[in-house]
């Protein structure tokens, strides 16, 4: 992992941008078996996270670690029978992957228009079910609410699509009247492990309209706005590991998940 790190870094720059465009990296789910254990885990390791709240109808409840738009979920079933009955077909992969304590989902991706996201991606032949509506009763007593759209049949971990009712910029500066970031560090990217990285960066960069990038052997990336998302070689078929750039990053595994830590020039 540490040689996937060291390509990704001398691939030039913190990662990709946030240019707050039609589309940018939004949130990487983080299924954990228990929220408790997993919000100790990242305040030990340094992070910043806040507290969430509860999916009505899906049985699972949240926290975060929140840079700006963007965010990593912690999420957690609360309820057995409503998260079996919420997630469908998805059922098994989350109860597999809870009991074997934990790891990365999925990941989301902001747009501006979701109803236009749709018709876009049908237009060139990717399948993709129609919109359909989340909600959140936080912590705090207040309500969130957003659609998303899901890719069908897709790859363990592929994206979906998400908005929370308000264009990219107004959702941005939002964020940024709440005070965030809290902690000083930058999101470089997130690596999946594949059985052919060539065949999955071009896979989602047909998906989003974008050019792979070879980073070395056994590797490539899509440099999606926000976060880059580096495939290497690899059994687990999932997002393993998160890269972070920043004096006093946090490293270290939590619930299957790994923080790793680059200067864009060296990785520890």
């Amino acid at each position: 992992m540490k040689a996937i790190v060291q390509l990704a870094a001398a691939a030039g720059g913190p990662g990709p941008a946030v240019d707050y465009g039609v589309v940018q990296f939004d949130h990487l789910v983080h299924l954990v078996p228990s929220l408790d254990a997993a919000v100790r885990d990242y305040r030990a390791l340094g992070f910043t996270v806040q507290p969430g709240g509860r999916h009505p109808g899906s049985g699972t409840h949240n926290a975060a670690w929140r840079l700006d738009t963007r965010y990593i979920e912690l999420l957690a079933v609360c309820d057995e029978p409503v998260a079996r009955a919420g997630a469908g077909p998805g059922w098994p992969e989350i109860e597999e992957m809870s009991r074997a304590g934990g790891g990365a989902l999925a990941f989301g991706v902001l747009v501006d228009d979701m109803t236009a996201t749709v018709a876009d991606l049908r237009s060139r032949g990717v399948r993709v079910g129609d919109p359909q509506a989340g909600s959140i009763r936080r912590t705090d007593g207040s309500t969130g609410v957003w659609h998303y759209a899901s890719l069908q049949d897709p790859p363990r971990w592929a994206p979906f699509f998400i908005n929370y009712g308000l264009p990219i910029g107004q959702w941005a500066a939002r964020s940024r009247e709440l005070g965030f970031p809290k902690d000083p560090w930058v999101l470089h990217g997130v690596t999946a492990q594949v059985p052919d990285p060539t065949a999955s960066a071009n896979w989602l960069g047909d998906v989003f309209g974008l050019d792979l990038v070879h980073i070395g052997p056994g590797a490539a990336e899509v440099r999606l706005p926000g976060c880059a998302i580096t495939f290497a070689r690899g059994p687990a078929d999932r997002i393993t590991a998160v890269v972070l750039t920043g004096p006093g990053a946090p490293e270290g595994p939590v619930a299957g998940l790994h923080y790793l830590v680059t200067d864009c020039g060296q990785a520890s």
